[in-house]
C-alpha cells in the first residue's frame, strides 16, 4: 500500500510540474509541448512567421470565398497562409490549406501582457 502511495505522489508531482511549465510557456507567448503533440497528431505542418512558431488550434471547414491569400512563409514548409476576408489586418488567426475546403487554423502566440 505504501509503495502505491509513493508512486501516486510521484506521478501527481510530475503532472503538476508539467502543468506549471506549460502555463509558463503560455504566459510568455511560446508554443508548448502539448500544442506540438496535438499538431503532430493532426498531421499539420509546423509554421513559422516572423521568427515565431504559430500555435495550432484545430481544423475548420471554410468556403474559399471567405478567405484571402496573405503571404508565403520563409521557412522550409513553403505553405501559403490565408486570412479571413472579414478579419482585421492584424488578426491573430491564419489558415493553411489541408484539402478541399478544410483548413488548419493557427494562432500567432503573444505574451499575456502584450495583448
Amino acid at each position: 500500500m505504501r509503495r502505491f502511495r509513493t508512486i501516486g505522489m510521484l506521478f501527481l508531482t510530475l503532472v503538476l510540474l508539467y502543468s506549471l511549465i506549460e502555463s509558463i510557456l503560455s504566459l510568455t507567448g511560446r508554443v508548448g509541448t502539448f500544442n506540438a503533440i496535438r499538431r503532430m497528431a493532426a498531421d499539420a505542418p509546423t509554421i513559422e512567421l516572423y521568427g515565431q512558431t504559430l500555435a495550432y488550434t484545430g481544423t475548420e471547414n471554410l468556403p474559399k470565398g471567405n478567405l484571402i491569400h496573405v503571404r508565403s512563409t520563409k521557412d522550409h514548409s513553403k505553405a501559403e497562409l490565408y486570412q479571413l476576408a472579414s478579419a482585421p489586418d492584424n488578426s491573430p488567426y491564419v489558415f493553411v490549406l489541408k484539402s478541399g475546403e478544410t483548413y488548419f487554423k493557427y494562432r500567432i502566440p503573444r505574451a499575456a501582457w502584450s495583448m
